[in-house]
């Protein structure tokens, strides 16, 4: 089939832009424009899609963002995304602007720029024979641009909080075409734009937290994902979610320490629908606060106490 593929100049739908499980924790995986919006911190995630398959997805990545100058935050990518033969590297630098719309509003505007590179290795190809062929020598690794941008817009009160996220991950929209020994190849990499919204609606000492995730790349189905979660005092936080790809998922967070936030989902079919693959997914994420918005803000307010204070005296 992957020879059919390579020889025919017919519409071959691939891979998509890996998605994420723990969107709302780790958005910035999509727009560069979060970076900063829960202060300074290192996160690491890993994504294994169809698990027992061999060569199934397998995505990793490791982000650093630091501290908020002037308005501004900065972030540093570096992810890899393995797909059967095929394996993609990429790293990139964001960069997010604060703009105080009031006090409780805020807006971040964001740039992403990085490179990628995609390398093939046909080895892994299970082949009827061991004579050369023409056709898989033509599939080579290219090298491509990364120039993203993305906006997030924020409302915190005191017993509810709003968001919402647009972004395109690259705008670059690749086609390459590749001609040797009279045998062309065609590589497109499509823009993908995500829309995401979110809620906390704090009931007591707990928080209701809904998620909505909205994918869309042309010529491919419109991905919709969405995650209820609740969070209980701040300790830890369980959540259920469902896709229109016909699977659930289900997470579970600890907010054990004010440094660190452990998590860990798995996501199921939920239909008997015989298709090629339905297997389960599993991810882990974890991310290391190193200074936060939160530690910035109870500084101020110490400071002014302090000025209070001193003038009453």
């Amino acid at each position: 089939m992957f020879v059919i593929f390579v020889s025919n100049a017919s519409l071959c739908i691939g891979q998509q832009r890996s998605h994420l499980l723990f969107f709302k924790d780790n958005l910035i995986h999509f727009n560069p424009a979060h970076a900063g919006i829960d202060g300074s911190k290192v996160q690491i995630n890993s994504r294994s899609q169809w698990l027992g398959i061999k060569n199934a997805p397998r995505t990793n990545s490791i982000r650093y963002v630091t501290n908020t100058k002037k308005n501004v935050t900065w972030s540093y990518n570096v992810e890899t995304d393995k797909v059967f033969i095929e394996n993609k590297n990429s790293f990139a630098a964001d960069y997010s602007y604060q703009l105080k719309l009031d006090t409780n509003k805020k807006l971040n505007l964001g740039m992403r720029v990085g490179l990628y590179s995609y390398n093939f290795d046909v080895n892994e190809l299970v082949r009827v024979t061991n004579e050369p062929n023409e056709f898989l020598s033509a599939v080579r690794g290219y090298v491509g641009n990364i120039i993203g941008v993305g906006l997030y817009y924020s409302d915190v009160r005191e017993k509810v909080e709003h968001f919402f996220s647009f972004s395109i991950p690259n705008i670059v929209s690749l086609k390459r075409f590749k001609a040797e020994n009279g045998i062309t190849t065609k590589v497109t990499d499509r823009i993908h734009n995500y829309f995401v919204g979110g809620s906390k609606f704090k009931m007591g000492e707990n928080t209701l937290v809904p998620h909505l995730l909205v994918r869309h790349v042309n010529n491919a189905p419109v991905l919709y994902s969405m995650l209820i979660g609740f969070d209980f005092q701040k300790k830890f936080e369980l959540g259920f979610g469902i896709t229109n790809n016909d699977y659930l998922s289900g997470y579970f967070t600890l907010n054990k320490t004010e440094k660190y936030n452990f998590g860990i989902g798995y996501e199921f079919p939920n239909s008997n629908r015989k298709t090629a693959l339905r297997k389960g997914t599993f991810e882990f994420n974890l991310i290391y606060k190193l200074k936060g918005q939160d530690e910035k803000g109870v500084t101020e307010e110490m400071t002014i106490e302090t000025i209070k204070s001193t003038s009453l005296e």
